[in-house]
């Protein structure tokens, strides 16, 4: 095997695992800066291993998929949150589970949908034009909660706090803290940890009086239906609800809010997504030709991608970029640090969505929804849902971000802002 990368010098016993607790986005940014794309760690008790290096991200999520498995450590963390849901469920379990998922996300599926989610954004625009504001961080997750809701699960889920509250739980729970630089488990009765529980214990009765109410009812043709007619058990069904219901909808409104921040601080790039947008002289619709706007998502989930870095446990023995990987390495694949290298975005901190005119970079230079068989697979839904949301809001807003300019992040199992995200609206005339 080849010889393994220099690495930041790291701590006794817990090497660099304070270092990225104290500022997770800053420490990958600096190593791979100083190191390179492919950098040795190390953790409590096990080694770990930093890529921003495409062709190694592409070995790892893609060709060499087989080596390297979610594993212990996330199954041991988010087990009492997901179960053995799609995200983290292994092998033929994973297989069975997605190809009994996966009708709802064919590509004929979600046009149907199309129509469904530009009248369920009219109707919260109705209620912001009220307000004037929205708190971009309240005011979209409820959007594609309600769009999830609608489309996938036939149900209103406009007045589902166990969800929300649920999203809000899991951020602080997995957020670094550099205090205590490893995930306490949950058990351990901290006040974090106490919220937490409570707020899975929620969504865990909110999801199971949504099954229960699908099979003493007539279904529609969608998600839920498709899982309490296809066998599944209980524990199957909760686990795959709270799975769809937090990821499915947090990450595309995390998409929209970075998209809408960045276009209220960039005026000139908002006016030429608004243009083309007009030019439709109606609502937008699936199959409209809307490229700035593509290029506008496209390169907000560059500069702040929703998951800011996707793990794996090497199961064997690797070598990626010229950097050993030993069995049982945690590997960090680091959307955040790879979307901002300089080697393939010129001025990478900027936004600026004409970059993905002619795109011609390394296929995992960009890989916001991970890759290889275990990318998202809500990627083209949520790609639809984003496009036909920001469509809808800037066809009838300008939109202007009021405070902060400069935003800071919380790094967690989503990329979320730490505080309110206040954005102005004007009524276009």
């Amino acid at each position: 095997m080849s010889e393994s990368r220099d690495a930041p010098p790291g701590l006794p016993v817990i090497g660099h695992a304070y270092d990225y607790a104290r500022d997770p986005l800053g420490f990958v940014e600096r190593t791979v800066a100083e190191y390179g794309g492919a950098v040795r760690l190390s953790a409590i008790k096990r080694d770990a291993v930093l890529l921003a290096d495409p062709a190694a991200i592409e070995r790892v999520l893609a060709s060499n998929a087989d080596n390297y498995r979610k594993g212990e450590f996330q199954k041991r963390e988010l087990e009492g949150l997901l179960g053995d849901g799609l995200l983290i469920s292994e092998g033929e379990q994973w297989s069975r589970q997605r190809d009994r998922i996966q009708p709802a996300f064919y590509p004929g599926r979600i046009a149907s949908y199309a129509e469904t989610m530009v009248e369920c954004t009219s109707r919260h625009l109705d209620r912001w034009a009220d307000r004037g504001s929205i708190d971009a961080t309240e005011a979209l997750p409820a959007l594609t909660l309600d769009v999830l809701g609608q489309v996938l699960f036939g149900a209103d889920l406009r007045d589902a706090t166990e969800v929300r509250e649920a999203a809000a739980a899991v951020t602080d729970r997995f957020a670094p803290d550099s205090r205590t630089p490893f995930y306490v488990p949950d058990w351990v009765p901290t006040a974090r940890n106490r919220r937490y529980r409570r707020a899975v214990a929620r969504l865990e009765s909110f999801v199971a009086d949504l099954a229960d109410s699908r099979r003493s009812g007539e279904g529609d043709d969608d998600l839920l239906s498709t899982l309490v007619e296809s066998g599944a058990g209980d524990e199957e069904i909760r686990d795959q609800l709270i799975t769809f219901l937090l990821a499915g909808h947090e990450t595309t409104a995390l998409a929209l809010t970075y998209a809408l921040f960045l276009l209220g601080t960039h005026p000139d790039e908002q006016a030429r997504v608004a243009d083309e947008i007009r030019d439709l002289d109606r609502p937008p619709a699936l199959g409209d030709d809307l490229p700035r706007t593509d290029r506008a998502i496209r390169e907000a989930m560059r500069l702040y991608p929703p998951v800011p870095v996707v793990m794996r446990e090497a199961v064997g023995d690797d070598a990626v970029a010229g950097c050993d990987v030993p069995a049982g390495a945690l590997v960090l694949c680091s959307q955040w640090a790879t979307h901002r290298r300089p080697a393939f975005y010129d001025d990478p901190e900027a936004f600026r969505p004409e970059r993905w005119i002619d795109d011609e970079r390394p296929a995992y230079a960009y890989f916001p929804f991970g890759g290889g068989p275990r990318q998202c697979i809500g990627r083209r839904f949520a790609l639809v849902e984003a496009r036909l949301v920001l469509a809808s809001v800037l066809r009838r807003f300008r939109v202007r971000t009021a405070a902060p300019a400069e935003l800071d992040l919380v790094a967690s199992m989503t990329l979320a802002p730490a505080d309110t995200v206040e954005l102005e609206l004007r009524e276009r005339g």
